[in-house]
């Protein structure tokens, strides 16, 4: 009984038929997280400037109205950033006054919990912070 080797033709090795789809099924998910990635990096950087911009001008409210409430000046910064078009209810705000130095600042700080939306990476949140200091003087 004698075996009978099995040639492969040589146009069967050289042939680049679905090479293309191997080497999208290899990048394809990469390159779909670093968008995604892009992505969440882009809406933290929004929510960030959307809170420092409404902590900023509550702090600008609070030196034009000298006898605003603290609760009225969480109010005004839940305003704010309802009107810039973020309306998560996620955002805290928090006012305080002091002296220092014989002068009187009032400090306007909001934070927010920012989940990560790729949930391919495990990434833990993190939380964003912004906060205005003024002199009321």
């Amino acid at each position: 009984m004698t075996f009978r080797r099995k040639v492969i033709p040589v146009r069967f090795i050289r042939s680049l038929r679905g090479a293309t789809a191997v080497e999208f099924a290899l990048v394809a998910p990469i390159f779909l997280i670093m968008v995604l990635g892009c992505i969440d990096v882009s809406r933290a950087l929004w929510i960030k400037a959307t809170m420092q911009h409404a902590v900023e001008q509550t702090a600008r409210y609070a030196v034009v109205n000298t006898g605003a409430s603290t609760s009225d000046l969480e109010t005004f910064a839940t305003a704010e950033i309802a009107a810039a078009g973020f309306s998560d209810a996620g955002v805290t705000f928090t006012a305080s006054t002091d002296t220092t130095g014989g002068v009187q600042f009032v400090t306007v700080s909001a934070s927010y919990p920012f989940s990560v939306g790729v949930g391919l990476i495990p990434l833990s949140d993190m939380t964003l912070l912004a906060m205005s200091r003024v002199p009321l003087e």
